[in-house]
């Protein structure tokens, strides 16, 4: 982009990379040495600098006068035993079966179903075998969540197609697998497809598990057991408590299995309301289209504007939650009416899940704003919460030229495959401003291991600005590394023609001479002769140019003024 708008400014992309990406990015981490902090402090100063003239940015700091307070909390939730023993089982026997980003499709596609809620990963078999009845659709038509592109078909009415996929591709017919399109097994790993191959948007992936391996640990009765899911009991002791307070809410996800799971429980809590068993809290009902609604790719825009338009009339109490697909209600709405955000997993893309919270925090809210963000402690999802960190952090640094602090090492942003539950029991001493919040941890507090608020990790660090003289030494340090680099081509031309004034110098004096491997990386090649059993070689330095012949044992050194 800054490329089109001024031709080689930032150089080559070799260049680019070698003085501006590998230094920030290596002096980002908690574990950076302080050399390359200050380098990385120095190249986003110089980066910034050389941006300021043409590029502008503007985010809702701009607005906050104007809007009300914003809370933003992260939840790590606590993964329940039978989660953690899918989680164990799929991490030994079947990551590493594929190969390079191709395979972290697949495992991060059905690890997301794990630490979701067991049963998605029944549902996600169930809609896959359904949508083979209907119609023969692809596996993939996104590669989702960021990870490479932003790919989601669209249909003919411009509505998302339905197809399978990941997290964060939206879509209806999903396999815990995604990759099997057959049933041919290998005999002594029943669990292990032989054949099984997908092709992803150029990609090939094989060799996954088979669309059943979870059958020994999740069965039908597991369907309606909200206690196999911290993110479900925390979603719905929200709603509870939401409604008590008569906050309006919007609940984010990536992925319609989690959209489809959660309208189920909240069919069985309207079912079995009043009963013991019955997993809400609350005393109202929850009718689709009245107490909730739900927003996707396959919702038309009528309907999208009718439904938005109800939920934002202040006479309706009624309606007080929306269900949204993140990739197809991120943009493009206004639903102010809603002061409470859950944001159900992250994406690797942080601009998704900021959008989606600037559904509600926008012009037109008249309520303090709280968020959400539920994390699976100690998964891979809390890694790419971590890198969404990062990419904010790098933003801040390179484009509002701010200092932020290094959080994470280079291993706990490159390692996603571990799961690392935290077994120790929740202790909350410090109480946060959200009376709800405080009421979470009293009332399900072990299933919170931790929060924290998501911009005390990107707040400005004054301390560790650099000052005029440290920016004057960036620019000198930078100069000087960008002449350097383009020295060698006129050093090299300098010597050519030094050796070509001495092989003149020689062939006065009819000298013959063969070449013989030069004994240093700074050797000049010598002109190959007629002589038998004679070599010769040359070398410089900073003063002198050194010709050497073997036969006779003769050195001639010239000084450089002379030649």
């Amino acid at each position: 982009m800054v490329n089109f708008i001024k031709e080689n400014l930032l150089g080559s992309l070799k260049e680019f990379r070698n003085r501006f990406i590998n230094p920030i990015q290596n002096g980002q981490c908690a574990d950076s040495t302080p050399a390359d902090v200050r380098l990385m402090k120095n190249r986003s100063h110089i980066l910034h600098q050389l941006m300021s003239g043409f590029i502008q940015r503007r985010d809702y700091s701009v607005l906050m006068a104007c809007l009300p307070p914003k809370h933003e909390y992260v939840l790590s939730v606590r993964m329940t035993s039978l989660q953690c023993q899918l989680y164990t089982h799929y991490l030994q026997n079947y990551t590493g079966k594929g190969v390079g980003v191709n395979n972290l499709f697949q495992d991060l596609h059905v690890l997301s179903l794990i630490w979701t809620h067991p049963w998605c990963l029944k549902l996600a078999q169930l809609n896959r075998n359904k949508g083979k009845e209907e119609e023969p659709a692809p596996v993939f038509t996104g590669l989702g969540a960021g990870l490479v592109s932003d790919s989601v078909g669209y249909d003919s009415e411009g509505r998302e197609a339905t197809s399978t996929g990941l997290v964060g591709d939206g879509e209806r017919n999903t396999d815990p697998v995604s990759l099997v399109s057959g049933s041919n097994q290998n005999p002594q790993n029943p669990d292990v497809t032989n054949t099984a191959t997908m092709e992803i948007s150029g990609f090939v992936v094989g060799n996954g598990p088979s669309a059943d391996w979870y059958l020994p640990f999740v069965t039908a009765a597991d369907a309606k057991v909200l206690e196999h899911s911290g993110k479900l009991q925390l979603l719905l002791e929200i709603l509870h408590w939401a409604e008590e307070l008569q906050d309006k809410m919007l609940v984010f996800s990536q992925s319609l299995i989690t959209l489809d799971l959660i309208e189920s429980f909240l069919l069985y809590a309207d079912e079995t309301r009043g009963n013991k068993c019955c997993p809400y809290k609350g005393k109202k009902s929850w009718v689709k289209n009245k107490d909730y609604y739900r927003l996707d790719g396959n919702i038309s825009a009528c309907a999208r504007k009718r439904w938005a338009q109800e939920f934002n009339n202040t006479k309706n109490i009624r309606g007080r939650l929306f269900l949204i697909s993140t990739r197809a209600g991120s943009l493009g709405i206004n639903l102010v009416a809603a002061n409470r955000v859950v944001v159900f997993d992250a994406c690797w893309n942080p601009s998704y899940d900021i959008q989606s919270i600037f559904r509600v925090y926008r012009f037109g809210q008249k309520k303090t704003v709280y968020v959400y963000r539920f994390l699976a402690q100690g998964t891979m999802e809390q890694n790419i919460y971590k890198r969404q960190v990062a990419k904010q952090s790098l933003s801040s640094r390179v484009l509002d030229q701010q200092q932020i602090q290094r959080h994470f090492t280079h291993r706990q942003l490159n390692e996603l495959y571990c799961l690392q539950p935290d077994l120790r029991p929740s202790k909350h001493t410090e109480m946060p401003a959200d009376d709800m919040l405080v009421q979470l941890l009293q009332s399900c507090g072990q299933l919170i291991v931790s929060y924290h608020e998501h911009n005390s990790l990107l707040g400005h660090r004054e301390e560790e600005e650099l000052s005029e003289e440290e920016r004057r030494a960036a620019w000198d340090e930078y100069r000087a590394e960008k002449k350097n680099s383009n020295e060698p081509t006129h050093r090299n031309l300098n010597q050519a023609l030094q050796f070509i004034h001495l092989q003149q110098a020689l062939a006065s004096r009819n000298f013959t001479y063969t070449t013989k491997s030069v004994p240093s990386a700074t050797s000049l090649p010598v002109k190959q002769g007629n002589a038998e059993r004679s070599a010769a070689w040359g070398t410089y330095n900073n003063s002198n140019i050194t010709f050497r012949l073997e036969q006779p044992n003769a050195v001639f050194s010239v000084p450089k003024t002379n030649t």
